[in-house]
């Protein structure tokens, strides 16, 4: 074994070949290859796998006997593996009710900020409310100028007949009644039962030397008996009149009668019930989806939410107010406050604001500082959530760990991925090490070592084409990574069609939706048009929000409305009657629920289960096609309700899967198994892959044509029983582009990709941009929102959104074809249309 690396030998998890590689601790190791080649089978399901597990075997037996399900990878030999932490893109948002600041692990910083400097204040009248002691408060009375008139006051509780009686009972001499002083034997009944407040006269002084002791025995006697209030006349002398002074050894407001608890961390928390809003319990929204009208969608309870933090020149906020702005704002906000720290606490608070500053940092680097802290997880994209998630493992400033990260520079931007692999490299100079499964070529560039798996897809990958240093890969045969990297191997571009040339454009006027300030755009009809920019400059909000949305509704509603009231976030779309059809695919799409796989999300299964019920023994037994869903009871196996494995959360772990040990994980019962159609069960067909299947099936001409368009798109190597929630966001588009482009008729329909390259490598997004072409040339508009510039250069036409994001972003900043957008000096992107990838390539003959 050698000391300095991780050691896997025969790794055989899905599709991996008995795979066998050493990679060098507290480096940096890049694993790359084509989609399908294996390189989350490695990285994920074989070595992060077998680090969870033997952590897990290093709990207690009560522990590991809940846990004994667990599988092992299926590998020979793990050695030297570290304690190992993964950033998935697939990892599930752990709570709904998570918020980037909780997924980023700053959230515990600021609310220990504001338990420590925070000044409560009154909900009601707005009031600040700070408890005093009585020590301080008889130190406070002592500075006043001598001759100075000074009466201690007990505010008494209940009714003021009982509190008359107590304060004669315990020897006290004067009262008030509602401001008016009184001796307790003299007062009326009449007046007593008449008065709304009763204060107890403690002790009458006057400021001069020698009355500490007696003072300060008096301010603890009337806090004492009152509960921790107090009251205080003061008359100055020469003053005109009397100053009343209340203070409380709690948060108290005297004026609104109002009593809170004293504010410590956990009371800034929507999880804890000392800081949940009661109505909503931290939610933020009831059952019925409305916004709580108690706390306004702040989740907090109303002291929690009226504390607000007055260190620092920037302006006084509560916690929900910092939460709400933006990354970047955040940042330089808390920056002033722990410059202005007093400091009695700046060094116990060092610490706190060192981490939180360092995970908003990072967010920035990231190209992230347009997000508000307080924005719900499921809302973030799956590119957003990942640097979110290494925000935060940044800041915990381990060292010696393994961490395994996935794409971390899906959803951005070229210009930001330098800071990214910055941080990478901050991340592996701590004595960290990384295993990163990348696609990114300047990612793998600044890589210490590099596996690249295939050389294919499926049952064509899961070998080691290339093991070694970077400057190795270029000249490794058979490697595709290293093809694309030498230039054996060029990008597509597709032969340019002539925007706007026949067909005319899309004309999107004063786009306004989220941040887009009254952008004007075009989209040529029947071009391939890609909207590049940076992440939360407005791309989605243009193309989804305003031009999807608009046209779905006309499509929907139909035509002719009055005043354009179809239009939806903007003043006009004009140029669209030829749009028949809009095809919407995101990266978050999925067809069909969490149990949806393959066949079912392309629409095969359907046909398939009607197959296996027209078969002779389906038809004698009486089963129809619904014998043949996992989905329902019946035909499926009812100890893993026909998921063919059996889950357990892991808690603050990624949840594990077991194979169901009644049905071996097939899913299916076994009389349901009995029956074959060309010699195979409905579990064998789920098992096959894509390009098995396209000819299991040849003689079923809509089963053999989807499963052949999609095995021209690249998923030849997706089973048909496969998870879509285990596909990449890259994968899942093309699997709805393909069964969308299985159908022939795509004359007059928008489609509209969000980046579909993402997840994809190299010869993947050829595949992928020879199948656009396909679609245009058929008479179909394309529209895709992407930030790699291998799309970018193919397409027809760029529409370049910024200059920045969130605020500073909304702007159509360079739009024209791609070589004019990389000349106009105002484009974000333009820079990277001629680097920042792979070889550049050149145009098909026929280039306009």
């Amino acid at each position: 074994m050698d000391q300095g690396s991780i050691t896997v030998r025969g790794a055989r998890t899905h599709n991996l070949a008995g795979v066998s590689v050493s990679i060098p601790r507290g480096k940096t190791t890049v694993v790359s290859g084509v989609s399908g080649s294996g390189k989350s089978s490695l990285a994920f399901d074989t070595l992060f796998a077998e680090g969870r597990r033997r952590y897990l075997e290093s709990l207690p037996s009560g522990a590991r006997r809940a846990l004994r399900n667990l599988p092992r990878p299926d590998v020979d030999v793990v050695e030297g593996l570290a304690p190992a932490i993964a950033l998935s893109g697939r990892d599930p948002v752990p709570d709904p009710r998570s918020t980037l600041a909780t997924l980023a692990d700053f959230h515990g910083h600021l609310r220990l900020v504001f338990a420590h400097l925070g000044t409560a204040h009154c909900p009601q009248c707005g009031r600040a409310i700070r408890p005093v002691s009585p020590g301080a408060l008889a130190a406070r009375l002592l500075r006043l100028p001598e001759g100075t008139k000074i009466e201690i006051l007990s505010p008494a509780a209940g009714s003021a007949a009982e509190a008359v009686a107590a304060a004669a009972k315990e020897g006290f001499v004067r009262v008030l009644l509602d401001g008016k002083m009184r001796f307790v034997e003299e007062a009326a009944p009449e007046e007593i039962s008449a008065a709304g407040r009763v204060d107890v006269v403690v002790d009458r002084l006057v400021a001069k030397d020698g009355i500490r002791t007696r003072l300060a025995d008096s301010v603890e006697l009337a806090m004492k008996r009152s509960g921790g209030e107090i009251r205080v006349l003061v008359s100055r002398p020469g003053g005109n009149g009397i100053e009343t002074v209340d203070e409380s050894d709690r948060l108290f407001c005297p004026g609104c009668r109002l009593s809170f608890p004293r504010l410590v961390p956990a009371s800034f928390s929507f999880d804890s019930r000392a800081g949940a809003c009661p109505r909503c319990g931290g939610l933020g929204a009831l059952e019925d989806g409305r916004t709580c009208p108690d706390c306004g969608g702040a989740r907090l309870g109303p002291a929690s939410r009226s504390c607000r933090l007055e260190t620092g020149p920037g302006p006084h906020l509560s916690l929900p107010e910092a939460l709400a702005l933006p990354v970047r704002r955040l940042a330089e906000w808390a920056r002033g406050v722990a410059d202005a720290a007093p400091p009695a606490f700046s060094a116990a608070l060092s610490p706190v604001f060192e981490g939180l500053l360092s995970r908003l940092s990072f967010l920035e680097k990231t190209g992230l500082g347009y997000l508000s802290a307080d924005r719900p997880s499921d809302t973030l994209s799956g590119g957003e959530a990942r640097r979110v998630r290494l925000a935060s493992a940044l800041g915990q400033d381990l060292s010696g760990a393994l961490y395994v990260l996935d794409e971390p520079t899906a959803g951005l931007h070229p210009r930001d991925t330098a800071a990214l692999v910055s941080l990478l490299r901050r991340l592996r100079d701590r004595g960290n090490t990384l295993v990163v499964v990348e696609h990114d070529e300047s990612v793998v560039r600044a890589a210490d070592h590099v596996i690249d798996m295939g050389p294919g897809a499926g049952r064509l990958g899961g070998r080691v084409v290339y093991e070694g240093p970077v400057s190795g890969l270029a000249g490794a045969p058979g490697s595709p990574t290293g093809a694309f990297i030498s230039g054996a191997e060029k990008p597509y571009l597709p032969a340019r069609k002539e925007p706007g040339a026949a067909a005319g454009f899309i004309r999107v006027r004063g786009a306004r939706a989220n941040n887009l300030r009254g952008a004007d755009a075009m989209f040529p009809l029947g071009c391939i048009t890609a909207v590049s920019g940076v992440s939360g400059s407005g791309k989605s909000s243009l193309v989804s929000e305003v031009l999807g949305s608009s046209l779905s509704r006309k499509l929907a509603r139909g035509e002719k409305r009055n005043g354009g009231a179809w239009y939806v976030g903007c003043d006009a779309v004009e140029g669209a009657e030829t749009v028949r059809r809009v095809v919407e695919v995101g990266r978050a799409s999925r067809a069909g629920g969490s149990r949806s796989v393959v066949a079912t999300a392309c629409g095969a299964f359907d046909r398939i289960r009607a197959l296996f019920a027209a078969t002779p023994l389906a038809r004698s037994r009486g089963y129809g096609p619904s014998r043949f869903s996992f989905s329902a009871k019946g035909g499926r196996c009812e100890a893993c309700k026909g998921e063919g494995e059996t889950k357990f959360e892991m808690g603050f772990l990624p949840d594990a899967a077991a194979t169901c040990e009644e049905c071996g994980g097939r899913r299916y019962n076994r009389e349901t198994l009995d029956v074959h159609w060309s010699g195979r069960s409905i579990a064998d067909v789920l098992d096959c892959d894509v390009a098995a299947a396209a000819g299991i099936f040849r003689a079923v001409p809509p089963l053999a044509r989807l499963f052949s368009t999609l095995d021209a798109f690249g998923l030849g190597y997706l089973s048909l029983g496969q998870r879509v929630s285990t596909l990449s966001g890259g994968e899942a588009q093309r699997l709805l582009l393909a069964t969308e482009l299985s159908s022939p008729a795509c004359a007059g329909t928008l489609y509209i990709l969000d980046e579909p390259a993402s997840g994809q490598h190299a010869r993947d997004v050829n595949l992928l941009l020879r199948q656009l072409e396909a679609l245009r040339d058929a008479g179909g508009t394309v529209v895709v929102v992407e930030h790699r510039p291998q799309v970018l250069r193919a397409a027809d036409w760029l529409l370049d959104l910024g200059p920045g994001a969130g605020e500073e972003g909304g702007r159509v900043v360079a739009q024209g074809t791609p070589e004019s957008v990389a000349a106009d000096p105002a484009s974000t992107t333009g820079p990277w249309l001629g680097r920042g990838g792979y070889s550049t390539g050149a145009r098909k003959t026929g280039e306009s």
